[in-house]
């Protein structure tokens, strides 16, 4: 576990660039690439974008209960449990996940859903495991008491 806290403000800052660029490569990969929408199947691409739709919903449904709290490293004040946060712990990043699978599915990218496999879905996987670990440091009962009660 990698200690947040006990990074100079420069790691932080690099952090806090380098994270949020690692869910824009994949998109300006596949915007530069040739598409082959929908895999070949131009009927799911309204689906596909539509999953895409409802996960930038929920991703910045996410970012908007958070407000001031929102922040790429680990940490918060308070446990968020209202809006999203009522059915999801980590809605931005199931929001990110299925926006991402919604748009790399309706370009048809291989290479991007590729990337979706092994890197965003297990960063968010790791971001949500250290989030949780902190929760649980702070709130403790009272988070395991939400945690009971909503999806990942």
């Amino acid at each position: 576990m990698i200690d947040f806290k006990s990074l100079s403000s420069g790691q932080r800052f690099a952090l806090n660039v380098f994270v949020p660029l690692l869910y824009f490569f994949p998109l300006a990969v596949v915007y530069f690439s040739p598409k082959n929408f929908g895999f070949g199947r131009p009927e799911l691409v309204p689906i596909a974008l539509g999953l895409g739709g409802v996960g930038l919903g929920i991703w910045i449904s996410g970012m908007v209960s958070l407000g001031k709290s929102l922040a790429v490293l680990p940490g918060t004040d308070a446990l968020k449990t209202g809006g999203v946060y009522k059915f999801f712990r980590h809605p931005i990043y199931v929001g990110i996940n299925l926006t991402l699978f919604g748009l790399l599915s309706a370009c048809g990218s291989v290479f991007g859903m590729v990337y979706l496999a092994l890197v965003v879905i297990p960063l968010n996987v790791y971001r949500a495991r250290e989030e949780e670990k902190a929760l649980l440091k702070k709130f403790g009962d009272s988070y395991l008491d939400y945690r009971k009660t909503t999806l990942f």
